[in-house]
């Protein structure tokens, strides 16, 4: 634990031995998140996370003994660096910033819990830092098993366990009705989707943003394995035109685990600048809330 500045606040770091963006996808991942966060023993039923700002967060927390603790959260800031949420009684309440910082390939992980009064600080001092330090050993347990990390630098990568039939999955990626209800995170719509699913076959989809701006999206299908696997770039527009700018090509794979989907998508940039650029955009956590759309709509259908 790093020395306190402040007598209502609780601060807890460690190095874990994986990129940010990854660290980050742990936390965006609600199935993820659930499996790891709290103290041993401890498990979770998330009823609402909407990992956004303003978004609510509400679970209970189930501890060894059988004992329930109610917890509800509001995010007031949520980016690949930091995340910032508030928690609300009437557990205990503070606010929680979360930072991820690279440092020497390895997250800086830093929490740093300010409360409301430093007399609610002392009735949790004695364990919340022992508590910390076993969710960031479960942290490090759940990365452990994630699926390795893009070894290509001008690579992102995300990927899912999505409960529904992979045949499910694959339909909402090529049904464009079904992609304009799922493709991009709010307050972003997709309002027109277009698409021939073949090799060769082009795409077009264009998303609009709150503030009425639209932004066409063309593509081409490079690979197309039914129910199995997409390739899609934008190298390419209609009828095979180089585009003015290649920014990435998009590989998504679905693959078959006991009647759900393993869903992973790899993005891969032609420059570090660009993979760069992607990920300051907000990759994992734009990606991540268009995943989880997918996954909804996905075990509706």
């Amino acid at each position: 634990m790093l020395a306190q500045t402040d007598s209502r606040e609780l601060i807890s770091s460690r190095l874990i031995a994986a990129s940010p963006g990854r660290v980050f996808e742990a936390y965006a991942d609600p199935a993820r998140l659930a499996r790891w966060w709290g103290p041993n023993g401890f498990t979770n039923a998330f009823h609402e996370f909407d990992f956004r700002p303003d978004g609510n967060w509400r679970y209970d927390m189930r501890g060894p003994d059988g004992t329930i603790y109610p917890n509800e959260s509001v995010f007031e800031r949520v980016t690949p660096e930091r995340v910032v949420l508030r928690h609300l009684e009437p557990v205990h309440g503070f606010t929680m910033t979360m930072t991820l910082a690279a440092e020497n390939g390895s997250t800086r992980l830093t929490w740093r819990m300010v409360f409301d009064s430093a007399a609610e600080c002392e009735k949790v001092r004695a364990y919340v830092p022992r508590c910390n330090e076993e969710n960031f050993d479960r942290l490090e347990a759940e990365l452990a098993g994630m699926s390795p990390e893009p070894v290509d630098a001008r690579e992102l990568m995300l990927t899912r366990l999505i409960d529904a039939p992979r045949e499910k999955v694959y339909k909402a990626w090529t049904d464009p009705e079904l992609i304009t209800r799922w493709f991009t995170p709010p307050p972003y719509l997709t309002v027109f989707a277009q698409m021939d699913v073949r090799p060769g076959g082009a795409s077009f989809i264009i998303m609009r943003g709150p503030d009425g701006t639209e932004m066409p999206n063309p593509g081409i299908y490079l690979e197309v394995v039914e129910n199995e696997r997409l390739v899609i770039t934008d190298a390419y527009t209609q009828a095979w035109l180089p585009s003015e700018k290649p920014f990435m090509t998009v590989i998504l794979t679905f693959d078959d685990e006991d009647g759900k989907t393993r869903y992973t998508a790899r993005v891969r940039h032609w420059t570090v600048a660009d993979r760069e650029a992607h990920e300051q955009m907000g990759f994992h956590q734009g990606w991540g809330i268009a995943t989880d759309q997918l996954a909804a709509l996905a075990s509706q259908l």
